[in-house]
């Protein structure tokens, strides 16, 4: 037994929620121009993800590497490994002792949540679930995703996200701390209620989380591919701590124009030398093929051929 349909008759979240409602075991798949993405359910809640081009392996490993718990090195030996023993690139990494399985379950579902909350986005496209009777343990690579707290959190996202893009309309943005005192801040629950108050700033953990790696340096694109908290986040809490000043876009210094218009100017210089080469080539071309042109209506060999020799023959018998 399966259902199938577009997404134009059903958005994402009424799928999700049917398949949570029954308590479904199957695959649930949805494609369209910008890919796929795949779903293992088993009784409701979410056990497996994947999405192509972009595979949640590889999305985890290379969110390992940029958090420097593994390098470029290991991770390329672990896909080679993979590919001949067909393991998951999880369970080659804790083989090799390279890091825990905690930080790999954690990866793994910041991972597929990012995957589930991009459908969110996706306008069009098709959706098919097949029903199975049970799933294999080789088809699982989650620790069981509850479905409705991501329809939640996935409705709250198309809502806020063009009021949280007019503070960071994009991901080159670079922020940085502002000065406060750290006596000022206090650090409450992710789900409680925030207090006002004109003493004291509060921050929730992820807000507290993502501090550690504003330093004036790392734009909002880099923030996002260290995956430590999902796009959506990640944009939510850099809005929430611009509200409440605790950091602010950093300016362009003088220095940074200079290296800006440096760059600029050495990429001007490397497009003139290609165009002027381009044109040199196109030049011989065409010399080549004028050459190959006239020569095919003229050849300055052609009067020694036999044919056209203009000697009387009277005169070679004389001398010969």
């Amino acid at each position: 037994m399966a259902f199938k349909g577009t997404l134009r008759e059903f958005k994402v979240p009424d799928i999700l929620q049917l398949v949570s409602l029954q308590k479904k075991t199957g695959v649930l798949t949805f494609t369209s121009p910008e890919g796929f993405i795949t779903f293992i359910i088993e009784d409701g809640m979410i056990v497996g993800v994947d999405a192509f081009p972009r595979k949640i392996e590889t999305r985890v490993g290379n969110v390992l590497v940029k958090q420097d718990l593994i390098s470029k090195e290991m991770l390329k030996r672990a896909l080679d490994i993979q590919k001949k023993k067909g393991k998951k690139i999880g369970e080659i990494l804790l083989e090799m002792k390279i890091v825990e399985e905690d930080t790999i379950d954690k990866a793994l579902k910041n991972q597929a949540v990012e995957i589930i909350l991009s459908l969110f986005k996706w306008k069009s496209g098709e959706y098919n679930f097949k029903v199975m009777e049970f799933i294999d343990l080789g088809m699982k690579s989650l620790e069981p995703i509850q479905i409705d707290g991501l329809i939640m959190e996935g409705v709250q996202m198309l809502d806020e996200w063009p009021l949280i893009t007019e503070l960071v309309p994009n991901d080159n943005i670079i922020f940085e701390p502002t000065e406060i005192e750290s006596k000022n801040i206090e650090i409450i629950d992710e789900t409680a209620d925030e207090m006002s108050s004109t003493e004291k700033v509060f921050l929730n953990e992820t807000e507290v989380g993502l501090l550690k790696y504003i330093n004036g340096k790392n734009r909002v694109k880099d923030l996002v591919e260290l995956g430590v908290f999902t796009k959506y986040k990640v944009y939510k809490s850099l809005y929430n701590l611009i509200q409440k000043k605790i950091i602010q876009k950093k300016e362009r210094s003088a220095i940074d124009d200079f290296e800006k218009n440096k760059s600029e100017e050495l990429l001007y210089e490397r497009i003139d030398e290609s165009r002027k080469k381009i044109n040199y080539m196109f030049y011989l071309l065409i010399i080549f093929f004028l050459l190959m042109f006239v020569l095919n209506f003229f050849s300055p060999f052609e009067p020694f051929f036999e044919g056209n020799i203009l000697i009387d023959q009277e005169l070679i018998d004389v001398f010969l």
